[in-house]
């Protein structure tokens, strides 16, 4: 349960939609030496969700065009 909390917590962050006081009683209770790991991976899977759609959307305007 703590690490789906620190996940809502990091997406919260990525996309500013917090209030001041629950950031501050969820940073009260966070295991500190596990969240850059959980930003950094949910940063990876965020990116590499949006090239997997960019991809998926150039791909098939290309062949679209019949090139």
């Amino acid at each position: 349960m703590e690490l789906f909390r620190m996940i809502c917590m990091v997406l919260a962050s990525f996309f500013g939609v917090r209030k001041r006081a629950a950031h501050e009683a969820d940073m009260a209770n966070v295991n500190m030496v596990l969240l850059p790991f959980v930003a950094v991976a949910l940063a990876l899977m965020i990116g590499l969700l949006i090239f997997g759609a960019v991809h998926l959307i150039a791909d098939v305007t290309s062949s679209a065009q019949g090139f």
